[in-house]
């Protein structure tokens, strides 16, 4: 199954090496990516934008952020319930109810390309 290249996605993770990784390999998936380590600068070059497919956050974020506010704030920018995913480490249950809440997918670190790409292609494929 081919990403097409009109696909779009945010990430969003504040360890450079990890944003630099995930943004090439959705690039290699046929995804147009915005990156950045932090909410503000993506809420900044959001505008100009399509809405995007989905949204990939790590939960931890600087400035008291949480994946959990950065996708809310995405998805207020958009006016659309975007599609989202948080990667993490973190398994408490707040962090599960607040994901379910607000209908965000969680999966744990580490996770697969492989299966990080199925979960993607579940999540935005044509219902």
């Amino acid at each position: 199954m081919n990403a097409t290249p009109d696909r779009f996605a945010i990430v969003i993770d504040d360890e450079s090496i990890i944003l630099a990784g995930m943004e090439i390999m959705l690039d290699t998936w046929g995804y147009r990516v915005l990156a950045a380590e932090d909410v503000e600068t993506i809420l900044a070059k959001l505008p100009g934008y399509p809405v995007p497919d989905v949204i990939l956050s790590d939960y931890r974020l600087r400035d008291g952020w949480s994946g959990i506010t950065a996708v809310r704030a995405v998805r207020e920018a958009c006016g659309v319930a975007v599609p989202a995913i948080i990667l993490t480490g973190d398994t408490g249950a707040e962090l599960m109810a607040a994901a379910k809440a607000e209908q965000v997918r969680i999966l744990h670190k580490p996770v697969q390309p492989n299966d990080l790409r199925r979960q993607i292609e579940a999540l935005i494929a044509p219902a």
